[in-house]
C-alpha cells in the first residue's frame, strides 16, 4: 500500500516559493494622467545636488559671518589703541614743552642776565660818549646826527632780520575726526648757524580774503594792536633744537576753506617781535 501522505508533502516543498531579498532602494515613481508609470531618479538627482549647494551656502556663511565678527572686534581694538595712543602722544608733547621750559630757566637765564648786564653797561657807556660829543660837536652837526640815527635804524632792521633762525613748513588747517575743533599744523625748524636751541612764544592769525579784524582768528586768543598780538607772553612756548611740529586745536564751526592766509609772530623771552611770516593756505596745501 502506496504512502500517500510522503508524497504530497513532497509536492507541497516543490510548490512552495523561494524567499527572495527585498530591494530597499527608495525610488521615485511619477505616474502620469494615462496611468504609465515613469522613473523619477532624475529628479532625486536634482534634489541631491541642490541639498549639496544648500549646506555648501550654509558654511561659507558661516565662515564670512565669523570672519566679519573678528575684524569688526579688531577695528574697535585697533580704534581704542589709536586713541590711546594719541592721548599719550598729547602727554608726552606737553611734558616735553615742561622739561625744555625747565631747561631753558635753569640753563640759559644766568647768561641772558649777563649779557643783559653788558648792554645796559655798553648802553651807558655809549650814552656817556654820545653826551660827551654832543657837547663838544659843533652846530652843523645835526644832519650828521640824523644821518647816524637812519643808519642805527636800518642796522636795527637788518639785525631783526637775520634774527629770523626759523623755518615753517607743512602749514595747514583742518578739522579734526570729531569735526568739532579746527586744527592748525605746521613744522618749525630751526635753520640757525648758531650752536644752541632757539625759544619763544609763537601766535598764528588765521586771515580771510578781507582785511577787516573781527573776522581774523588769533591762536592763542589775545588781543591785536596794529595786528600784531599784544599779550606776547600768552603764546604757545616751544624749545627747538632742530625741528619740532607745532599744533593749535580751537573750538570753531567754522569751515577751514573759509581761511585763506596766516600770519606766524615769533616773539622771545624779552617780548621782542623776531619773526614773522604771512602765509598763503592755498599754495601751502
Amino acid at each position: 500500500m502506496e504512502d500517500i501522505s510522503r508524497e504530497l508533502e513532497r509536492e507541497i516543498a516543490k510548490s512552495r516559493p523561494k524567499p527572495f531579498r527585498k530591494n530597499r532602494k527608495i525610488k521615485i515613481l511619477i505616474v502620469d494622467d494615462f496611468g504609465k508609470v515613469i522613473s523619477g531618479n532624475h529628479i532625486k538627482i536634482i534634489f541631491m545636488v541642490l541639498f549639496f549647494i544648500s549646506i555648501v551656502m550654509f558654511f561659507t556663511s558661516t565662515v564670512f559671518f565669523y570672519k566679519s565678527f573678528v575684524f569688526s572686534r579688531e577695528a574697535v581694538s585697533y580704534k581704542d589703541r589709536l586713541i590711546s595712543a594719541e592721548k599719550k602722544l598729547d602727554e608726552l608733547t606737553s611734558e616735553k614743552e615742561v622739561l625744555m621750559a625747565r631747561l631753558v630757566i635753569l640753563g640759559k637765564e644766568p647768561g641772558i642776565e649777563k649779557k643783559k648786564d653788558n648792554d645796559d653797561g655798553e648802553t651807558s657807556n655809549s650814552q656817556h660818549d654820545a653826551e660827551k660829543e654832543k657837547s663838544v660837536s659843533p652846530p652843523g652837526a645835526a644832519l650828521t646826527d640824523q644821518a647816524a640815527t637812519e643808519a642805527v635804524a636800518n642796522q636795527t632792521t637788518e639785525t631783526k632780520a637775520m634774527n629770523k633762525t626759523v623755518l615753517i613748513e607743512k602749514f595747514a588747517v583742518i578739522r579734526n575726526r570729531a569735526g568739532k575743533d579746527l586744527l592748525v599744523r605746521f613744522d618749525i625748524r630751526n635753520i640757525s648757524k648758531d650752536q644752541g636751541d632757539v625759544s619763544g612764544r609763537i601766535f598764528t592769525i588765521l586771515k580771510p580774503d578781507s582785511s577787516i579784524e573781527n573776522e581774523w582768528l588769533v591762536v592763542p586768543a589775545v588781543p591785536l594792536k596794529s595786528g600784531i598780538p599784544s599779550e606776547h607772553q600768552k603764546g604757545q612756548y616751544f624749545s627747538i633744537a632742530h625741528f619740532k611740529p607745532v599744533k593749535f586745536r580751537i573750538k570753531s564751526e567754522i569751515d577751514p576753506d573759509f581761511y585763506k592766509k596766516a600770519s606766524i609772530f615769533i616773539f622771545n623771552s624779552e617780548g621782542e617781535l623776531i619773526f614773522e611770516k604771512l602765509i598763503d593756505i592755498t599754495e601751502a596745501e
